[in-house]
């Protein structure tokens, strides 16, 4: 599948519009578009199968740290799991559910002898931000962690950056035009918001055909075979 970069993107933007040798709309207008487009796309992608953009990284304990930082990428704190992976030892660090559970999570730390992790999220400033707190204080130093979360669509910096929705990039692509002729006071703009949300609504088809469904097969009903005394072949598709 074909990965766009930006100014790929940019100039079949530019070219479809004949605005090729134009400077009313600007260089850093239109990468604001491409990235509105780019948010609005993710917003959907989030809503309907936020799996689309599931990631993971490896982790490290510190001896007598508790505070360990989120990945940069993370989309709004999205944790899907953290295992602890050491040696044969491979367990789910479960989170804990609420406010009340937070006295087990201060106990734990104070009086437990267990070296089984637990983990909450705290956002004290920020400056600080948001960080994974592990339950108790980890004893040693270790790769012994991999965190499994949702990540943020990439964003366009420059003329190298990748569009990381490759099967929605037709859709950040009329949404541009749609906002250049917005500026442009084009007579074709309603045409145009048709058009982008004919390609939203095939965006919004292709994720929700995305989603897995463990119950999508249909158990073949072989009753009426048994019911026959087994002497019936059963057809298997």
């Amino acid at each position: 599948m074909k990965y766009w970069t930006y100014l790929e993107i940019r100039t079949k933007v530019r070219k479809d519009l004949g605005i090729e040798q134009e400077d009313f709309i600007t260089a850093d207008e239109l990468k604001g578009y491409c990235n509105m487009a780019i948010d609005d796309a993710e917003s959907e992608i989030h809503s309907i199968y936020e799996d689309y953009f599931l990631t993971d990284t490896p982790m490290a304990t510190v001896a007598d740290q508790a505070s360990y930082e989120m990945p940069d990428d993370i989309y709004a704190n999205k944790i899907r799991a953290l295992i602890y992976t050491l040696g044969s030892e491979v367990y789910p660090i479960t989170r804990f559910a609420n406010m009340a559970n937070l006295f087990e999570a201060i106990e734990a730390d104070k009086l437990s002898t267990s070296s089984v992790y637990r983990y909450h999220l705290t956002n004290r400033s920020a400056v600080s931000g948001v960080k994974i707190q592990l339950t108790p204080v980890p004893r040693i130093s270790a790769a012994n962690m991999i965190l499994y979360y949702i990540r943020n669509a990439n964003r366009m910096e420059d003329d190298t950056s990748l569009c990381d929705i490759p099967e929605f990039v037709d859709y950040v692509i009329q949404f541009m035009k749609v906002r250049c002729y917005e500026k442009e006071g084009h007579p074709t703009l309603s045409t145009a918001i048709g058009m982008l949300e004919y390609k939203k609504k095939n965006m919004i088809n292709t994720l929700s055909n995305m989603v897995p469904d463990d119950d999508n097969i249909l158990d073949q009903d072989t009753s009426f075979y048994w019911d026959m005394g087994g002497n019936l072949e059963v057809n298997q598709y």
